[in-house]
Order: structure tokens, then C-alpha cells, then sequence
């Protein structure tokens, strides 16, 4: 039975939502040469609403180096007031939030339409929330997301999910060989963050060089070595423009001492090409050379 209380606090945490849908940065960056709309759904990640952790696989360093929380206008009070309004009103109502959500892809579809666009929606643009698959297949667009949820990505690797739904496994510090081996044997892609510079601000932004391959390691000598893809050229993790079996690489974003905590926990892989001497002014570099992780 729902009390006055409880509706009462469903009803506020409802009026303290603007939209659900959002934009930022990272997420208008398109594939060249396609007619893409792209929106994001934004949480305060991990426990930062203070109620719920909506990143329950996160690991202390993806905590503690979020740039979700520490780069770009996340760090400002309003964008992290508007994060956790989103995240009080999905853990309150669940219902109402998946209905306005709803309601806001099918007019942002309907949108894109009339300039001849296709829309795309991250559902965890800084969360890791198992959305329902029935909700997912309902949506009048294309979905994805990242996930450190091994059982997640490997299922949606596999063709168990929504044929509107890609799932891309981000690689942490303490991701397994087994693991990253089956998601890539099966199709599916990677993620990696390396330790590369990335300067985008100023009156000369400079962008680090990043591996052409990557060679996953495991303790006792099996390797996998695969393709990479720029994943800071495009926010979309989709095999349409991906490809498939490969690893997306990420330049590590942050503030100075979050990069430092990514880089000491090992959840920023160190690349040798990736450092000033090696980066470009205003574009992004062409990949090089072969960076190998090593993992458990």
C-alpha cells in the first residue's frame, strides 16, 4: 500500500524532473557522413544521489575517476543537481520515470525524422542499469550503452537482447582474460581507457596518439590481439559503425588528480605512444603501434 508520505515524495521528486532526455559533449559526437540524432539519459553515477547505486559493478577507481562527475559541465552544481533529481525519481517511481522517458524518445524520434535523422539514445550515459528488455524493444530508436555487467554484455553479445540494443563490456582493472576473450569471440566489442592525453581546451587542444591493436594478455601467456576504434571520434557503440570484435579505446578524461587514481588503480592503461610527444594539435591522430593489457 502507498502512503500519503510516499506519494507525496513521488509527486515532488516527478515535479523536480525537467526532462529525462540530455545532451553533453561527448554524446554529439556522430559518425561522419550519417544523419544522427543522439540523447543520453544521465544519472548521478554509482551512490552520488546519496539513495541508490545505479553502477553496482563499478570499481573503487571507476568510482573515484568518473568523468561523468569530474570532466566537462558535470562538474557544475546545476548539471549534478539535474543527475540526481533523474536518479531520486527512478528509484521512487520507476513506472513514471520509464513512462516520461517513453514520451520523450518518441518526440525526439518524431524530431529526427523530419530532418531525415535517425535516433539514438545512451541509457546509461553515466549509470549501469539493467533497463528492461521489454521496455528497450518498444523504443522507436536505437539504444546502447557500456556496462561492466559481464553477464549483460556477453547475453546481448550473443543475440539474447533487443535487436535495437548494443551493449559494448568497459575493460577495468580487474577484468578477467576468460572474460574480454569470450565477449570478443562471440562479436562483441570492448572498451578500453588508456592513459593517452587529451587536451581539448584552450587555443590549442592537443589529442594523443592511440594503439591501432590491442593485445589482451592473460597471466599464464594466452593473448587476443584485435582492431581498435577511436571511440572519441564517435559516442555511439553499435557494430554499425564499430565493427565487430574490437576494441573501442577511450582517452582518459578528468580532472588532474581523478586521472591520477585512474592511473595508479590500473584502470587507465599505459600507452607508450599516447603522451605529448606524440599528440596532435586540434585533430585527432592516427593510430599506432600495438598497446598489450594485461589482465587477471
Amino acid at each position: 500500500m502507498i502512503t500519503a508520505l510516499a506519494t507525496a515524495e513521488q509527486n515532488a521528486a516527478d515535479a523536480a524532473v525537467r526532462k529525462i532526455l540530455n545532451t553533453n559533449t561527448k554524446l554529439e559526437k556522430h559518425p561522419s557522413g550519417v544523419a544522427v540524432v543522439v540523447r543520453g539519459v544521465s544519472m548521478a553515477p554509482s551512490k552520488r544521489s546519496g539513495v541508490v547505486n545505479v553502477c553496482p559493478d563499478a570499481t573503487a577507481a571507476c568510482i573515484a575517476a568518473c568523468c561523468l562527475w569530474f570532466a566537462g559541465r558535470t562538474v557544475s552544481a546545476g548539471v549534478r543537481a539535474a543527475a540526481i533529481a533523474r536518479t531520486m525519481l527512478w528509484f521512487l517511481w520507476p513506472e513514471r520515470f520509464l513512462a516520461r522517458l517513453h514520451a520523450e524518445i518518441v518526440g525526439a524520434a518524431a524530431l529526427a525524422s523530419v530532418d531525415g535523422a535517425r535516433l539514438f539514445v545512451r541509457l546509461n550515459a553515466a549509470s549501469d542499469i539493467a533497463w528492461p528488455l521489454e521496455f528497450i524493444a518498444s523504443l522507436p530508436c536505437t539504444c546502447y550503452d557500456y556496462t561492466k555487467n559481464v553477464g549483460r554484455a556477453l547475453a546481448n553479445a550473443r543475440g539474447e537482447h533487443p535487436d535495437n540494443y548494443s551493449v559494448s563490456l568497459s575493460v577495468h582493472e580487474h577484468s578477467t582474460f576468460d572474460d574480454i576473450a569470450a565477449m570478443l569471440a562471440d562479436g562483441g566489442n570492448v572498451v578500453v581507457v588508456f592513459d593517452t592525453v587529451y587536451s581539448p581546451g584552450g587555443s590549442a587542444p592537443r589529442f594523443g596518439t592511440l594503439p591501432e591493436r590491442v593485445a589482451f594478455t592473460s597471466p599464464d601467456g594466452r593473448r587476443v590481439v584485435v582492431p581498435t576504434v577511436d571511440g572519441d571520434l564517435s559516442d555511439i557503440r553499435s557494430s554499425e559503425f564499430d565493427g565487430s570484435g574490437v576494441a573501442v579505446c577511450l582517452r582518459l578524461k578528468g580532472t588532474n588528480a581523478s586521472k591520477a587514481t585512474a592511473i595508479k588503480a590500473g584502470f587507465a592503461r599505459p600507452w607508450s605512444l599516447g603522451t605529448r610527444d606524440h599528440s596532435t594539435v586540434g585533430e585527432y591522430p592516427t593510430a599506432r603501434g600495438t598497446a598489450v593489457v594485461r589482465l587477471a
